[in-house]
């Protein structure tokens, strides 16, 4: 079984490759995989949750759209993610959960702060083994 999301290094940023059988499990694996950059998976619980609609022209700006929305709530609401559910999913639109709680400096050892999610080499491939893509993030 292969690992939902690895994590590379990019010059002065960072990214991931996020894999999944079907085209949902892709956005929540790359989901998991930008959370667990900013802190360690375990060590959020999933308290509370937020419906998440964004839109795209195509499937990586929509990719590219869910993930900043992440990042937009991190930023506003200083929510951490653990759990991803996509609801309903499009060419152009995508619906969907997020469950986390509040960052909290006692209990969450926070590595970066991710600025966003950048257009540079972003990808989605699909495969015989199902999809793969690949994001950039600006720290």
């Amino acid at each position: 079984m292969r690992k939902p999301y690895e994590v590379f290094e990019h010059t002065a940023d960072i990214g991931i490759h996020a894999f999944g059988d079907t085209i949902e499990e892709l956005f929540c694996h790359a989901a998991q995989g930008m959370e667990s950059l900013m802190v360690v998976p375990e060590q959020v619980r999933v308290m509370t949750s937020r419906q998440i609609s964004v839109e795209g022209h195509d499937p990586v700006s929509l990719l590219i759209a869910w993930l900043n929305e992440l990042i937009f709530l991190f930023d506003t609401e200083y929510l951490l993610f653990r759990h991803f559910e996509i609801e309903a999913i499009t060419e152009t639109q995508v619906k969907g959960r997020a469950g986390g709680e509040p960052y909290d400096a006692q209990r969450h050892d926070l590595s970066s702060a991710i600025k966003a999610v950048t257009w540079h080499e972003a990808s989605i491939m699909h495969t015989d083994e199902g999809y793969r893509a690949r994001i950039i993030f600006d720290l």
